[in-house]
């Protein structure tokens, strides 16, 4: 297994074995080790110092469900630290059966030399794609294949990317060569786009067989993880609902964001809930799908496909944070709408959280009417023109409530919060104020604990132990969805990694594994000045009480301050 050095600056690349001591080393772990031996602090993000690392985690290409996760990862542009985005999709499998762990690019294209780079048996190469810029994410997925055929992965930018604007992703194909699985946040599309780098193939279906494969310890290992994810009833409810399904459950905590963060629940919650999506489908029929796999071998299944009206597909997939961010957080209650801004945003490669939250912040400043769903997409529509209206909506909502004057802006270290406001899910607030990825639902979701969501107490413990999971799944390449059917038998996953690599690990080695990566994060973000200081929610939440129940932000910030020093603590 080789980590594969891509040199944009010389026009060569170098393959280097993984060390022994490394076969493990993957994922959000390996993005983090990688951009802490390269890239200087004070680096620029989007210069050519700064590095760009697409990851698989070390259980991917290897039969196991929802295991082949593409990590990608290096300094962002938007909080000024570490960021490590996770996609699905078919990168992390195809790049595991070319016997790689990794593609890092370094240094970057001549200004204006834009480049496809491709990755298969035969090596690496480059090839011109001057023709493929200005191109939208579906456009060059058809123009890729007619030149390429269908047997790549497509990793990409759209035209958010080429703009390196700060809500820009990297996009990777699904199983039907969809470029619509994105590593959104962070703005690490914007970073692929400051290389001059417009899309990495990497040739599926390789040959390469990890080491124990084919032992009779992997296969029991394999089974028993599968038939367990496979008979969860968590897994049962996702393949039903998809992560629509959170909705309702978020509404009744009232912390469903709607209209700018200004409300806790939504009137048309219900019209824009994963029942009603479910209904949607069922009945329009056609392309439409509500139980979808990202990924060969999933056996959660939890992705769709949105119809429109004639049974054609609309966009695929609609999820729960798109639905909030892009519909009650702009007061849209209509499926179509939002589905409409979701297929735009996949196009021009953007995260919708960054985006969705940003127009709210748009809308706060009377620049759109909330509930206008033809003055949204006009504005989204503006994007890929690099329009001032297109460049306020297209880099954050942290810079454009600054150039609007707008107070409630919903932002950590620059980044959007998810869909899930801080005052109504308090553990998750605790994760958007101390996660070194900034407000990220990914780092450390709290939501479906059985706790007084409400009640600070016992808030901070509960962040912090997400947060260390979480952080061992993204290092591993696994779906966080796992950890629902999974994640109270550790050993399933610590069997996996004994059988399949041949090496000796603790029974506690994902507590070991997410206790260092997140100290290892704040020790890289704390070198580019990202200290406590940072690590807080937005004013507003503090004294802004969140209708209808009248919830504030009301842990203190030396509290925060005291779970990241005790995290930095970790392998010190």
């Amino acid at each position: 297994m080789q980590n594969l050095f891509i040199d944009l600056t010389e026009g060569c690349s170098e393959l280097r074995p993984l060390a022994p001591a490394d076969l493990i080393l993957g994922g959000r772990a390996l993005t983090l080790k990688l951009a802490q031996d390269r890239v200087p602090p004070g680096s620029d993000p989007l210069g050519p110092a700064n590095i760009l690392v697409f990851a698989a985690g070390p259980l991917a290409g290897a039969g196991i469900s929802s295991a082949g996760r593409l990590s990608v990862g290096g300094k962002s542009p938007l909080t000024g630290g570490i960021k490590e985005a996770n996609a699905g999709g078919t990168a992390g499998d195809s790049l595991a059966r070319l016997g790689l762990r990794s593609v890092v690019l370094t240094g970057s294209r001549p200004a204006g030399d834009w480049a496809v780079v491709l990755v298969d048996e035969r090596g690496t190469r480059f090839e011109a794609a001057r023709d493929l810029v200005g191109l939208g994410n579906y456009a060059l997925a058809e123009r890729v294949k007619e030149r390429y055929g269908d047997g790549y992965t497509l990793i990409s930018i759209g035209q958010a990317g080429e703009l390196r604007y700060l809500s820009a992703g990297v996009s990777v194909t699904d199983l039907e060569f969809r470029p619509s699985r994105l590593a959104a946040r962070g703005a690490l599309g914007a970073v692929m786009g400051s290389k001059g780098v417009k899309a990495v193939l990497v040739k599926r279906n390789g040959t390469y067989r990890q080491r124990g494969r084919d032992s009779e310890a992997f296969s029991a290992a394999r089974k028993a993880f599968n038939d367990t994810v496979r008979g969860s009833e968590r897994t049962a409810v996702l393949a039903k609902y998809g992560t629509a399904g959170t909705l309702m459950v978020v509404e009744k905590l009232a912390a469903l964001p709607t209209r700018n963060f200004s409300q806790g629940r939504f009137e048309h919650a219900e019209d824009i809930s994963g029942e009603a999506l479910l209904a949607l489908i069922t009945a329009r029929g056609g392309a439409g799908r509500n139980s979808h796999p990202c990924m060969a071998g999933c056996l959660i299944r939890c992705s769709n496909v949105i119809p429109d009206a004639a049974g054609a597909e609309a966009v695929a997939p609609l999820e729960y944070e798109t639905l909030c961010l892009m519909g009650s957080n702009l007061g849209l209650g209509d499926l179509d709408a939002i589905a409409r801004l979701n297929r735009l945003a996949n196009d021009f490669g953007v995260d919708t959280i960054e985006v969705g939250a940003t127009l709210g912040v748009m809308a706060e400043a009377g620049l759109v009417a909330f509930g206008d769903a033809e003055g949204f997409a006009r504005i989204v529509e503006e994007l890929p023109r690099g329009s001032l209206l297109g460049r306020v909506a297209g880099n954050g909502c942290a810079l454009a409530g600054r150039l609007l004057g707008v107070r409630r802006v919903p932002a950590v270290k620059n980044q959007a919060c998810s869909a899930y406001d801080p005052r109504g899910v308090k553990g998750t607030g605790v994760t958007y104020a101390t996660s070194p990825m900034g407000a990220d639902h990914t780092a450390g979701l709290t939501v479906f604990a059985k706790v007084d969501h409400h009640d600070r107490e016992g808030q901070l413990a509960l962040s912090r132990s997400v947060q260390v999971s979480r952080a061992a799944y993204d290092a591993l390449g696994l779906c966080v969805f796992l950890q629902s059917a999974v994640g109270g038998q550790p050993g399933l996953v610590v069997d996996l990694l004994r059988s399949l690599w041949g090496i000796e690990l603790p029974a506690d080695y994902l507590t070991v594994l997410g206790s260092e990566v997140l100290a290892d994060e704040g020790r890289f973000n704390r070198a580019e000045g990202l200290g406590p200081e940072t690590d807080r929610l937005p004013e507003f939440m503090e004294t802004e009480a969140l209708p209808p129940l009248g919830l504030t932000w009301d842990i203190p910030r030396a509290e925060l301050a005291a779970l990241l020093d005790g995290l930095a603590q970790k392998g010190e």
